[in-house]
């Protein structure tokens, strides 16, 4: 999905279902590998706080339990960029996760936007019901068509090919 939106983005490009599969099958291995780690990261972090709030009490367990927040905090920005890393450049499943460590911290502005963005649907989601059904059938694609501007911006800075809608040829003007 990352990878049509943000091509769609740069040329308009009317291909979705056509780009879509083709994406999809050339990813399926790295992204199904990252899902999978994701999930036990997730699990293992998640059980390292309950852990830390629940049965270790006291100051050494809030030190811990703090410690640990904020290396999920920093696996969760890790996780907003991988996936469209995964989309847009063809490399290693851990240089991948490198460098979109390194955006999320490297592009923090652009990050604390996402977050701000995924924050707002998130709560939409919590407080209503109809904005549950929006999003079961709309709301994931409008939610990563509105991220992908974001990470476009970050991409552009790091392709060989210039994705950008101001840049005039000299020799053409």
């Amino acid at each position: 999905m990352y990878y049509v939106l943000i091509r769609s983005i740069r040329s308009g490009d009317g291909y979705v279902v056509k780009n879509f599969f083709s994406s999809f099958k050339k990813n399926l291995k790295q992204a199904t590998i990252a899902w999978l780690l994701i999930v036990i990261l997730g699990i293992v972090l998640g059980m390292d706080m309950y852990f830390w709030y629940v049965i270790v009490q006291g100051t050494m367990g809030k030190v811990m339990f703090v410690l640990t927040l904020a290396l999920t905090f920093a696996f969760y920005i890790m996780v907003l960029y991988l996936f469209p890393i995964i989309a847009k450049f063809e490399n290693k499943l851990i240089v991948h996760m490198k460098n979109a460590a390194a955006m999320a911290i490297g592009y923090f502005k652009y990050t604390a936007i996402i977050l701000v963005i995924n924050g707002i649907f998130f709560y939409a989601n919590y407080k209503s019901i109809a904005a549950n059904v929006i999003m079961i059938f709309i709301g994931f694609a409008v939610l990563a068509y509105i991220l992908s501007f974001f990470f476009y911006r970050v991409f552009m800075e790091h392709m060989d090919e210039r994705y950008d809608d101001f840049y005039v040829d000299e020799e053409i003007a």
